[in-house]
């Protein structure tokens, strides 16, 4: 039984480190809110069940030394003087449930304002570190992703953000104009030397690119009801709505962005000296050797690079699965999560994928020849600057008698691949 106790134990207080983890990256009240409410009755657990395993036998030295102490009783918080550790932990526990309540109250003030002030139809600023899909982080664990809401009258459409924006590498530059981002693009090599000779010339070769910001915005109409949510509540409404198309904007412009002034400058719009024409790959149609050519026309010629991604639309995908062997058996086997998962076969390799609209469909026939249709490569050699925190500005003139809310949201960012032949892109040929 004792030994049952234990584990249970263990498990606890296992959970218990984990919600400590989590209050840490929590970014919203309700999250606080619902960790220290399970921290609480962890605490309660955790303290009744160390005072069962103190009540409990000892066994063997333990036995002894009770009998050295016949005074030693568990306290109110389950441990006892031969348990000094134990003490620890509920003090260590209770002082982190004390931070995470004042955190707490200054993010709920914080949203009280903000949610008033846009009643009053005064500007506000969601700022980078706000906006999980605007974090100034190297994107690569699903942060630029806004989580999910639910509600009782409104249920969500599909999803119509690409991953993509999930995986790039985000920079962040509060009020910067440009961005300059060196590379390299070959370095020298050794060769053989006589006596007298001079060493040989072995210069690095490196290049630049230049990124200049570019103005996102989103206009979003929502009814006048919504006004009538906690101040809380109604800023997490409006940040929720113009967050998602600026992201679904920025998303496809990633890969098709045609850059030049005031434009993110996308893969398939990429600068010759950054992915050169001729490191394209032409393809006639998505067969059984197409991962293949993909895989290995990639990367420089001393290594396969592992990790990379193909970037492509859903039609292409279905043809990919559509594949089948002479006996019937599906060519490559695909693993889905939501709009990203890996294509691989019984006896080859994996390639992982993420789903893009703005990808033209190399299997339709209708895509014209030269056509870019998809990209493979390191999503982090894309470089997306954050020039600006999300402004967010409200109207109730312009839709008044239809009773709707009016809101613009406003943000500068960048974007560019960032490294030499950092992508290869797949173009539809025609068959001779």
């Amino acid at each position: 039984m004792k030994k049952q106790l234990k584990a249970m134990l263990e498990k606890k207080e296992a959970r218990k480190a984990e919600l400590g983890n989590k209050s840490n990256a929590a970014t919203t009240l309700e999250e606080l809110r619902s960790i220290n409410t399970e921290l609480e009755s962890l605490n309660s657990e955790i303290a009744e069940m160390r005072g069962l395993l103190d009540s409990m036998p000892e066994e063997n030295d333990n036995e002894e030394m009770r009998d050295q102490f016949p005074n030693d009783q568990p306290n109110q918080r389950g441990g006892s003087m031969l348990n000094g550790s134990k003490i620890l932990g509920s003090y260590a526990f209770d002082g982190a449930a004390a931070a995470n309540e004042e955190r707490a109250k200054d993010l709920k003030t914080k949203y009280e304002k903000r949610g008033a002030d846009l009643k009053n139809k005064k500007a506000v600023e969601f700022s980078i570190d706000e906006l999980p899909e605007l974090r100034a982080v190297s994107i690569g664990g699903g942060s630029i992703v806004t989580p999910k809401h639910t509600s009782n009258t409104l249920n969500e459409g599909f999803n119509q953000v690409s991953s993509l924006i999930d995986t790039v590498n985000a920079v962040p530059l509060p009020g910067g104009e440009s961005y300059e981002k060196g590379f390299e693009i070959s370095v020298g090599e050794g060769d053989y030397t006589g006596e007298e000779e001079g060493a040989k010339d072995a210069e690095p070769d490196y290049g630049y690119v230049n990124i200049n910001k570019a103005k996102i915005t989103a206009y979003a109409e929502i009814t006048d009801e919504s006004a009538k949510l906690p101040n809380i509540n109604y800023q997490a409404a409006v940040k929720n709505s113009i967050s998602k198309a600026i992201r679904k904007k920025i998303s496809k412009q990633i890969i098709a962005g045609a850059g030049g002034a005031n434009a993110v400058q996308g893969i398939f719009k990429a600068p010759a000296e950054v992915i050169p024409v001729n490191s394209d790959i032409a393809l006639v149609t998505i067969d059984e050797t197409t991962l293949d050519k993909i895989v290995f026309g990639y990367g420089g010629d001393e290594d396969v690079e592992g990790g990379a991604y193909l970037i492509l639309s859903k039609l292409d995908l279905a043809a990919f699965a559509a594949l089948r062997s002479k006996d019937g058996k599906k060519v490559y086997n695909i693993k889905l999560d939501g709009n990203k998962g890996t294509i691989s076969s019984d006896s080859s390799y994996s390639v992982n994928f993420i789903i893009n609209s703005a990808c033209p469909s190399l299997s339709a026939e209708a895509t014209a020849k030269d056509t870019y249709c998809m990209a493979y490569g390191m999503p982090m050699n894309y470089e997306l600057p954050i020039f600006s925190a999300l402004t967010v500005e409200e109207s109730r003139d312009y839709k008044f008698k239809s009773g709707q809310i009016a809101y613009r949201g406003s943000i500068f960012v960048g974007g560019s691949v960032a490294a030499y032949k950092g992508f290869v892109r797949i173009k539809k040929t025609v068959a001779p």
